[in-house]
């Protein structure tokens, strides 16, 4: 029985689970793959107070490591497939098998339904997700904003502080 369940070994996941052992809760961190492969791949960033220009793999691995120095975080390599209230505590259902806990913390990021064609292959290579992160990157160079919705103007407008052409898509 575990007092915190987190889904996901993202930034979020990873925070949450210092949180929780800080308070000597027993954690269960499901991440199935690598921790945040997406941050893993953007080659500076620059706005973690206190670690400056430090790659994102090695900011992953700065996170990571601080997480599972806590006794009280359990690493969990599993697909979470299902899960459900029983009596007052969660089943956590995972592709090897059942985990209970009293609370669940959903850190599982968002991952969008179809690619881009080229974007897997650039990712970290020119494509990001953040203009907040990786403006700076863009310096002087020309850019492109694919947005959704109306928050991403809010992107192009900043990445437009930085960069010297944006492009908003």
């Amino acid at each position: 029985m575990f007092d915190i369940a987190i889904i996901g070994g993202g930034p979020a996941g990873l925070s949450s689970a210092v949180t929780g052992a800080i308070r000597k809760k027993k954690i269960a961190l499901f991440e199935q793959g690598e921790f945040s492969a997406k941050l893993q791949k953007a080659h500076t960033v620059d706005n973690y107070v206190g670690l400056p220009e430090i790659s994102g793999k090695d900011l992953m691995q700065k996170m990571a490591d601080h997480a599972l120095s806590y006794e009280e975080v359990s690493l969990i390599k599993e697909k979470v497939t299902n899960i459900f209230i029983d009596n007052d505590n969660f089943m956590i259902l995972t592709n090897k098998g059942n985990y209970q806990a009293k609370s669940v913390i959903m850190a599982i990021g968002v991952a969008p339904a179809k690619l881009l064609p080229g974007e897997k292959e650039f990712l970290g290579r020119g494509v990001s997700y953040c203009a907040t992160c990786d403006a700076p990157l863009y310096r002087g160079k020309t850019a492109a904003i694919i947005g959704f919705s109306p928050k991403e103007e809010a992107e192009a407008d900043f990445m437009a502080e930085m960069a010297d052409k944006v492009y908003y898509i």
